[in-house]
């Protein structure tokens, strides 16, 4: 198999300022090494701190991911440490000054390896598998809002409409030690993997982010989404990164 992806962000119709960065790596000698990398982060804290906690966690992320030899039985762990060197990255600066006090960043990444996408999430920022016409969420959000619905105190149709949506519960950067959530799945030519963050999911509908998932290019379609978000009023930053998986001499369209 091969995939072959692309990424967008936009900063939205309502913020000042753009939190949200992104890397996909699909293309040099760290790719040769380990594969291809795709990575979201949706940056929170005052002033520019968001943005700096965002870029400075997909910076160390990538250079983490990209400077250790992979084999199938490690990639879990590869994938944990990874984000461990990016919250302690974060972490540390946040601690150097006033303005960046309390800083931190969601994070969600997608790395294909032997056959497998394997997936790893801190936060609410999410992942997709449309297989077919069946379009699934491959991550748990960490929110007050998500362990309620897990708890069954809350109805999952009414997740989104609550205030409890944007507490988050764990967040790379805001303490020494992060919980990173790793899964796997069976990579399968045809299969469309989507990457974004809140300002895509909890703007848009389900039913509409799975029609603007449906056809077109990687680029093409991260572009239809954004402005799928603007067009719903543009609430949040907002940043998507599309994976598609072919067949490995398929040539893409």
């Amino acid at each position: 198999m091969r995939v072959i992806g692309a990424g967008w962000t936009d900063i939205g119709l309502q913020r000042h300022v753009n939190e949200d960065s992104f890397a996909v790596v699909q293309e040099g000698k760290e790719v040769e090494r380990q594969g291809a990398c795709y990575v979201i982060c949706d940056g929170l804290g005052g002033a520019r701190a968001g943005e700096v906690a965002s870029r400075m966690a997909v910076e160390t992320f990538v250079a983490a991911w990209s400077s250790r030899e992979l084999s199938a039985e490690d990639t879990r762990q590869r994938l944990r440490l990874a984000v461990h060197e990016a919250n302690a990255v974060v972490y540390r600066l946040s601690l150097s000054s006033e303005e960046l006090s309390g800083m931190g960043t969601t994070l969600v990444a997608f790395v294909p390896h032997a056959e497998r996408a394997y997936v790893c999430n801190v936060g609410d920022s999410r992942c997709y598998r449309l297989r077919g016409s069946v379009l699934a969420q491959l991550t748990e959000d960490h929110t007050m809002a998500a362990d309620m619905v897990r708890q069954g105190l809350l109805d999952p149709a009414y997740a989104r409409q609550v205030s409890e949506r944007n507490i988050l519960t764990r967040a790379v950067g805001t303490a020494p030690r992060v919980e990173v959530d790793v899964v796997s799945d069976e990579l399968r030519a045809g299969d469309r993997y989507l990457l974004c963050s809140d300002g895509l999911w909890g703007t848009v509908s389900e039913s509409d982010l799975k029609a603007g998932l449906t056809g077109g290019t990687p680029e093409e379609t991260v572009r239809r989404l954004v402005d799928l978000a603007n067009t719903c009023g543009g609430p949040d930053n907002c940043t998507a990164i599309v994976v598609d998986v072919q067949e490995a001499g398929d040539v893409a369209d």
